[in-house]
């Protein structure tokens, strides 16, 4: 039986950044590094894959421009030829994807669909059946070029309506992703101040994270534990079940304490605080850090495991 060969898939139609997507992926992803990668490419876009970056990463690329090219037989060819360790396929979402065959070593890893927000509304409107063949089987949807939009809560349901099991991406003008919408937190951003409790903190701490620049400007209020002390900074945070009850991590901040209060290693603290980024000498580069406005000493009491819903 032939050694199982990983084909990583990505969908979306053209000009759509799927080319962009994939050399920000091999770029970024250590095992990448080691060993050939095979990409298939079946239909060309303005982003090109240039001979340098491919000698540098290992990528050979095979283009093709019909469906019937990509047959086992073909597949079969191309591992003969280039014996890759992984293969990407740069798929052209007007092929009939229920007509796609591949070898039975080759298994499908990954697929990922990304989608142009700028222009979903009249294509989803007029090629319903298309969106619904590239997103039934994927893991991962991507809406890319979101800046301005306001409508993304309704495309969200528009795609969810089409599969229930992939994930939803937004990827907002500095490159980042997010699940999430403001219009999906547990608080409201249009706020000043903002208080909320324990039990939010895991969904606070993820979305601070990934989007931090939309946090500057406020006040927020929430219990913590204090886990450590350094010469500058207080790091204060909750253990977060992750995933599962096996898989549990302490989610933390580091805070720059602008207060007089003085509190200490184990300490349930009430924080005040702003959220800024800057250099960190803890982390050795730039971060999300907390600058305490106030602390309020709370009774002691045990910590409790929070769940990243």
């Amino acid at each position: 039986m032939k050694k199982e060969l990983p084909v990583f898939l990505l969908n979306g139609f053209l000009e759509s950044g799927k080319t962009t997507l994939i050399k920000e992926i091999v770029e970024n992803n250590e095992q990448y590094h080691n060993g050939s990668t095979l990409i298939i490419v079946c239909e060309e876009g303005e982003v090109e894959y240039d001979k340098e970056w491919c000698d540098k990463y290992g990528i050979n690329i095979e283009y093709i421009d019909d469906q019937e090219q990509l047959t086992p037989e073909y597949m079969i060819e191309l591992e003969k030829k280039y014996k890759p360790q992984r293969i990407v396929i740069e798929y052209n979402s007007f092929f009939d994807w229920e007509a796609q065959e591949f070898p039975e070593h080759m298994v499908i890893y990954q697929q990922i669909t990304l989608i142009d927000a700028s222009k979903f509304k009249v294509m989803f409107n007029n090629m319903r059946k298309i969106f619904q063949s590239m997103c039934q089987y994927s893991a991962l949807i991507i809406f890319n070029r979101c800046g301005g939009i306001n409508e993304l809560g309704n495309f969200r349901r528009w795609i969810r309506g089409l599969t229930q099991q992939a994930q939803i991406a937004f990827e907002d003008q500095n490159g980042n992703l997010t699940t999430m919408l403001d219009e999906d937190l547990p608080y409201d951003l249009k706020k000043k101040e903002i208080y909320f409790e324990e039990d939010i903190y895991p969904t606070w701490y993820v979305d601070v994270f990934d989007n931090y620049q939309k946090y500057f400007d406020h006040i927020f209020k929430f219990k913590v534990f204090v886990r450590d002390i350094t010469k500058d900074t207080l790091v204060v945070g909750h253990d977060v079940m992750t995933c599962c009850s096996n898989d549990i991590q302490f989610l933390g901040y580091e805070v720059i304490n602008e207060s007089k209060v003085k509190p200490k290693i184990g300490d349930t603290i009430l924080l005040e605080c702003e959220v800024k980024r800057e250099y960190s000498k803890l982390a050795g580069e730039e971060v999300v850090m907390l600058h305490a406005k106030n602390i309020t000493i709370l009774p002691k009491e045990e910590p409790k495991t929070l769940s990243l819903q």
